[in-house]
């Protein structure tokens, strides 16, 4: 027998049943709308539900990494940085990979490190998110909403972005 028990090394092979995952889309499609309409509460709800419906163990998932990301963003959006940042932590950690090269995951690690003191690793994942995606990740919403600039302004004021070599 190897280093992992079997059960660990049975755990990542499974994929959702189409069941599940038509559901999941349902619930996500539910939360996005009250997410729209301010409905919070309705939409942690609805996205919660999903978390639910995702087998053990869920870090295996990328449907994860959907689901805390959205609850993650309402909590961030409510000023609730440290519920925020443990949503987005986890779905970091995510072991299909999909959280840790999601550069929303990355700029929202990043915005709730500032917000709870932690300039080292807002630092540091303001910087992931800005070396995936550019600028343009620190734009305003289509809505209007989720101003980036105070972020992208302390990370240019600790680190040199200039387009030329150094």
């Amino acid at each position: 027998m190897g280093l992992f028990s079997k059960k660990e090394e049975d755990a990542p092979i499974d994929e959702l049943t189409p069941e599940i995952s038509a559901k999941l889309d349902q619930l996500a499609q539910k939360g996005n709308q009250f997410e729209k309409e301010k409905r919070y509460e309705d939409a942690l709800q609805a996205w919660q539900e999903g978390l639910n419906l995702i087998p053990e163990p869920q870090q295996f998932y990328s449907e994860t990494v959907w689901f805390l990301a959205a609850v993650g963003d309402v909590y961030f959006q409510k000023g609730m940085y440290s519920l925020a940042y443990e949503c987005f932590d986890k779905a970091r950690g995510n072991l299909s990979g999909a959280g840790y090269g999601n550069p929303f995951v990355m700029l929202r690690l990043g915005e709730c490190c500032l917000e709870i003191g932690d300039e080292k690793n807002a630092l540091e994942y303001l910087l992931r998110a800005y070396m995936m995606e550019g600028e343009d990740i620190f734009e305003r919403d289509d809505d209007g909403e989720d101003d980036g600039a105070k972020y992208f302004d302390f990370l240019r004021s600790h680190i040199d972005l200039g387009k030329g070599t150094n």
